[in-house]
């Protein structure tokens, strides 16, 4: 039989190399009521290790800002000097990720030891780090080769933001970048790299109406709202949809600049 300290060392290097074992055997994702919660495929994804570059495109209330936390939380509680940083396009958004990794703490045993707990840094032991900041370049610049960045709401986030935070990478091959957000219209960083993004970026959409998550009461009242149809195919159907005030939407755009044309049999006329 096992000793208890080996049992444990053993559990430790499998939850080090498998975030996904980490979160189930520990109980760390759970419902508002309390009760503990198995992680879907799309969630998976995004803390499989392998998976350097990930944007997700999903509804509101999916529960990426959870699963971004509890990644950040891994890699710094299992890999000795970390760096992870949180970003969020405004203090308040930073403030309540950083409260979600707070949270996890009390369901680890044993619980991490901390250097340092203030509003928005976490410092453990080890040696590692978990910083949440508010979406500005002046606020992101100066940390050098993090392990893992995630911006939360990124089509919300500045442009500048995404270009101060990507050379950060550089020096930090092994370095992983998610970007999360609902959409926030045709245009930015976020919009660009969900359309031409390439092959090293893995793309996960989540819509309301395919998570079995979502009551259909719940849809079908914001189906239904004032907020009208644009908004609704933003918010829970994943759509870069265009402002609805714009004289020329981009798919009219497209047409107009296309060189493409129909050929006109000229006898008909």
């Amino acid at each position: 039989m096992l000793s208890h300290d080996l049992k444990s060392s053993l559990i430790c290097e499998v939850h080090k190399t498998d975030p996904i074992a980490w979160v189930h055997d520990c109980g760390l994702l759970r419902d508002k009521a309390g009760n503990v919660c198995l992680l879907d495929d799309d969630q998976k994804k995004i803390l499989d290790p392998k998976n350097k570059r990930v944007i997700i495109n999903c509804h509101r209330q999916w529960g990426k800002s959870t699963i971004s936390s509890l990644l950040c939380f891994w890699r710094a509680l299992f890999y000795d000097r970390s760096l992870c940083l949180l970003v969020a396009p405004s203090l308040r958004q930073s403030s309540e990720n950083f409260r979600k990794i707070a949270g996890a703490l009390d369901y680890v045993t044993p619980k991490p030891e901390l250097e340092e707990d203030t509003k928005l840094t976490l410092k453990f032991s080890n040696g590692s780090r978990i910083i949440s900041l508010p979406g500005s370049q002046k606020t992101v610049r100066g940390f050098t080769a993090p392990d893992l960045i995630i911006i939360d709401e990124d089509a919300q986030a500045e442009d500048e933001l995404f270009g101060a935070l990507l050379p950060m990478l550089t020096n930090s091959p092994d370095g992983r970048l998610i970007l999360a957000s609902t959409p926030w219209g045709r245009r930015g960083h976020f919009y660009k790299i969900w359309e031409e993004g390439g092959a090293e970026w893995l793309k996960i959409k989540v819509i309301a109406s395919e998570n079995p998550r979502v009551r259909q009461e719940v849809l079908e009242e914001a189906r239904n709202s004032p907020n009208g149809a644009l908004w609704y195919r933003q918010e829970y159907c994943g759509e870069f949809v265009s402002d609805e005030f714009s004289i020329f939407d981009d798919a009219r755009l497209q047409r107009a600049i296309s060189s493409e044309f129909e050929e006109i049999d000229a006898e008909a006329y």
